[in-house]
């Protein structure tokens, strides 16, 4: 089992199938509020939809595509973070996250996404890591930004969202330019 202790509250865990509760409650109670940004949530509408994407994303995992994650702060599931769309052979993989609107501006998730950047390139090698973000969601952009990424490019109408094609900022950090610190990982 993978955990990372982000500080004395907070910590990053596997996803894991018995999360399933946790994770469709703060989906659903912060549907509205992730609806803004994200897709995928009207897709994810019931308790059975979120045990498919845990298994889902186990079975990435389990290929070597993607390393899914859950945010915890003092003992309550906060959000996800995910290494996803892992290219070995070209030392590529993208980050995406969510927080549950409750948790946001405690730094969970910058703190959280600088772990899996020292974990993606001093523990799996990868050379580039990606972020993308709509380009009107200033607090999931500030992430990348206050990390030292750099803004690639706006990639127009890349998704749809609400039934209108929407602008996404792309973000990618380079080994080479990130801060050459070993991760602090705590493994179970």
């Amino acid at each position: 089992m993978f955990s990372y202790l982000l500080d004395e509250h907070s910590e990053l865990r596997l996803l894991l199938p018995h999360y399933a509760e946790a994770l469709f409650a703060l989906t659903d109670a912060n549907r509205k509020h992730l609806r803004r940004w994200l897709p995928w949530v009207d897709d994810n509408s019931t308790f059975e939809d979120t045990k498919a994407y845990i298994q889902g994303a186990l079975d990435g995992l389990a290929r070597g595509e993607q390393l899914p994650l859950t945010v915890w702060h003092r003992g309550k599931l906060a959000g996800t973070l995910t290494l996803f769309n892992i290219v070995l052979p070209h030392r590529t993989a993208e980050i995406g996250y969510w927080l549950g609107a409750a948790f946001e501006g405690k730094g969970l998730m910058t703190r959280g996404v600088e772990a899996l950047i020292n974990y993606a390139f001093f523990e799996m090698g990868l050379g580039r890591l990606e972020i993308r973000a709509h380009t009107k969601n200033l607090r999931s952009r500030a992430i990348p930004e206050r990390l030292g990424f750099m803004l690639e490019g706006i990639l127009r109408q890349e998704v749809w969202l609400h039934g209108k094609p929407q602008d996404m900022a792309l973000y990618a950090l380079l080994k080479q330019d990130w801060p050459k610190q070993k991760p602090r990982s705590k493994r179970g």
